[in-house]
């Protein structure tokens, strides 16, 4: 039988619970200070509002001011829910063991009168400071969690804030008392600031992998989930050009020139031999000759400075902007490759691009040397979900990385040569997918002509 099931609020976190909360379940949310812990609270009861289920905040640690200053800049509005008789908020910041019966109390009213269906706890850790025995904590938090489970389709959140250095969630009862439990821990650097990771989660398929999270103004907490890697996939039997004058001819599959639609190609050399120029012409040979809208995405160079390069060539490139091509710019010094792969995803989806090329990948090494492989394997999953003919662009690769090779179904090597005193550019295809290769070392060169790169031929036995 499938539940129901309720968004959570928090962008990217419904998809690895099987699409939200089941509705009636008592939640544990645990994290260090400063993990977010009260903003995906907050993001919980808000979504509820605008679904049109009446929320609860109960603060034993923050001020109502100070709640709704925090929510407001970060675009939620319990003013007006307030106003509208949908939203209440309790803070009892200075409670004793006394007065807790007589809290509990008026939590349970108002619960009943503005019929509550979302609520929020923050903290029992706060509320513990309380009791001067564990046995009482125990105690309140038994009688808690059984005055909300007799509340008919009441969906609850309750927080527990860990001691830093602390990993213990809370006491066990607690834990084994909730239908699930969500963990919050601070990152190491700002390119990973948060992860989320769920626990547990009742009757659900849940993604148990933790997840880099970020906090933005205006918009609150976001997950970023990990591309799914999948091992099947659509296959085509398409072949497309590349728009590289003669290289197509060296790619032969069943008498069709040209790479195979969907595929992805790795382009390896080192800086300055080309590897953008040739994907550039492939991204701009879609747009102008085959009406494919296409992405070049740079993990180096800004939107302008692309602009101002690929004019040089020949191009119009505000022309190809108007007629399909996104120019999609990505700092890996300030964004992580699960929140690159979610923002790429998002981009395909708006342009419903066709071709798309990574220039730079090599650019998360410097931050993720060892991580490499997967995420170049979670790019691979995403282009072959959409089926996205694409091209990576990655500098010269080291020992401990050749394990790549094996995720292209295409693989072109750019080196520079010296013949004669001069410096030359070679290209040379050593692995294309469905087809018979040119084996030969091909020369080429670079002209505004051909838009960037225009083969010359195999490159002379005597001239290697």
């Amino acid at each position: 039988m499938s539940l129901n099931r309720i968004s959570t609020g928090t962008p990217g976190l419904d998809s690895l619970m099987e699409g939200g909360i089941p509705k009636g379940f008592t939640i544990m949310l645990v994290g260090n200070p400063g993990t977010g812990k009260t903003i995906l609270s907050s993001q919980f009861i808000y979504q509820g509002l605008l679904d049109n289920e009446n929320g609860l905040y109960i603060s034993f640690c923050e001020a109502k001011e100070q709640f709704y200053n925090n929510a407001n800049r970060l675009g939620m509005n319990f003013e007006e829910f307030e106003r509208q008789n949908k939203f209440k908020f309790l803070d009892f910041i200075s409670i004793t063991k006394d007065g807790i019966e007589e809290v509990f109390e008026e939590i349970l009213s108002a619960i009943k009168l503005i019929k509550i269906k979302r609520l929020v706890l923050d903290t029992f850790s706060a509320l513990s400071l309380a009791f001067n025995e564990r046995i009482e904590v125990r105690n309140a938090i038994h009688f808690f969690l059984g005055k909300l489970l007799k509340v008919k389709g009441l969906t609850s959140i309750l927080i527990m804030e860990l001691p830093y250095g602390e990993k213990r969630i809370g006491i066990q009862v607690e834990a084994s008392a909730v239908d699930g439990i969500l963990a919050l821990e601070l990152g190491n650097d700002n390119i990973s600031p948060l992860y989320l990771q769920i626990l547990k989660m009742r009757s659900t398929k849940i993604d148990r992998e933790k997840h880099v999270c970020n906090i933005i103004d205006n918009k609150g907490l976001i997950l970023y989930p990990k591309q799914t890697v999948e091992l099947t996939f659509p296959i085509s039997e398409e072949r497309i050009p590349s728009g590289i004058p003669s290289f197509d001819e060296k790619i032969n599959g069943s008498g069709v020139k040209g790479l195979v639609r969907g595929t992805l190609t790795g382009i390896i050399g080192t800086s300055g031999s080309a590897k953008s120029t040739f994907a550039f012409q492939f991204i701009a040979e879609g747009v102008r000759k085959y009406n494919e809208s296409g992405i070049f995405c740079s993990l180096e160079h800004s939107a302008d400075e692309i602009r101002r390069v690929r004019n040089g060539f020949g191009y119009n490139v505000q022309d190809l902007e108007k007629n399909g091509l996104s120019i999609f710019v990505t700092n890996p010094n300030k964004e992580n490759p699960d929140e690159f792969i979610v923002n790429l995803e998002e981009e395909i989806k708006r342009t419903k691009a066709k071709r798309l090329v990574i220039d730079g990948l090599s650019s998360f090494e410097y931050i993720c040397k060892n991580d490499m492989h997967i995420i170049t394997k979670r790019i691979s999953s995403l282009v072959h979900k959409y089926q996205i003919s694409t091209i990576i662009t990655i500098h010269a690769l080291c020992d401990n990385e050749s394990n790549l090779f094996t995720l292209f179904q295409n693989i072109i090597l750019f080196k520079y040569v010296e013949v004669r005193g001069c410096m030359r550019r070679i290209l040379s295809l050593l692995k294309v997918t469905a087809a018979q290769q040119d084996e030969s070392i091909l020369e080429f060169k670079i002209s505004s002509e051909s838009g960037g790169i225009e083969i010359v031929g195999p490159l002379e036995k005597d001239n290697k």
